[in-house]
């Protein structure tokens, strides 16, 4: 499917114009399970909100346990935007079972992990709905190394000095949810100590089930030395959406405890 398939002509132009703003080339990686199907679902439920939540509602036709629904459209949407960004971004698409993707400790399929110098920021499902935005904008922040956000954020986040694995549960229709992935990808391109993954949580529901995760955004503060434990016990979490001045103390908390935690032993 071309990008002439996959998007109408505004968004094409749209996404052609951020492309152009780039200073450098992006190369990302795209980790997929090669021989999967993709099986759209054309009836997504609609949801309810509460607050500045959202409330998660079981997806009836994605396959939870087996295979990667969604990695030949993660694989379209890649070839898309590949063919709009004029060479500006490129995305290394690779098997899951690849010695490249065990280097980069990849969780999840399919796995979009970006561009970023330690490649500390992933997305984890397909970047559908609201989600699209923040998918796209990192791209530029990390094209022009530029920040967006406010200059007291950025200097308390450079002052963590104990690396720390931020997961994010996110749905595609979820409104607050694109706001906080915007701001935690960009604590993760000042501070690459901060590993950041999204996790789109109907898709990818295991940890979210373990988390008990009933409203997005959900995010989780744990100990990167145990991400290869799924579910491990948060050191500190922010349910709900939480203005990035406001959750910036939570995180530098969760790495004052964190230490202090690993100094007890």
């Amino acid at each position: 499917m071309s990008a002439d398939e996959l998007f109408d002509e505004e968004t094409k132009q749209a996404l052609k114009q951020i492309f152009q703003q780039f200073q450098r080339k992006v190369v990302d990686y795209l980790v997929v399970e090669k021989g999967s199907e993709s099986n759209p679902d054309p009836n997504d439920p609609d949801d309810e909100h509460e607050h500045t939540a959202t409330h998660i509602h079981p997806h009836p036709h994605v396959h939870h346990h087996h295979g990667c629904p969604t990695c030949g459209e993660a694989e379209i949407l890649a070839k898309a935007l590949m063919e709009l960004a004029d060479g500006k971004l490129e995305f290394k698409i690779i098997d899951k079972n690849s010695e490249e993707a065990k280097q980069l400790h990849t969780r999840y399929v399919p796995a979009f992990i970006y561009g970023s110098p330690k490649k500390n920021i992933r997305y984890y499902g397909l970047p559908s709905g609201q989600e699209f935005a923040p998918f796209i904008y990192v791209h530029l922040y990390i094209a022009n190394n530029d920040i967006k956000l406010p200059e007291n954020v950025i200097e308390e986040a450079k002052k963590i000095d104990v690396p720390l694995h931020i997961k994010i549960f996110v749905t595609p229709e979820c409104p607050y949810c694109p706001l906080t992935v915007d701001a935690f990808n960009q604590l993760a391109l000042i501070n690459d100590k901060i590993l950041v993954e999204t996790i789109e949580a109907i898709e990818l529901p295991l940890e979210a089930d373990m988390y008990n995760v009933a409203y997005v955004p959900d995010v989780i503060i744990t100990d990167p030395d145990k991400m290869d434990e799924y579910g491990v016990e948060p050191v500190e979490r922010i349910n709900g959406y939480m203005p990035i001045e406001e959750a910036i103390n939570i995180v530098k908390y969760a790495a004052e405890k964190l230490k202090e935690m690993k100094k007890q032993g």
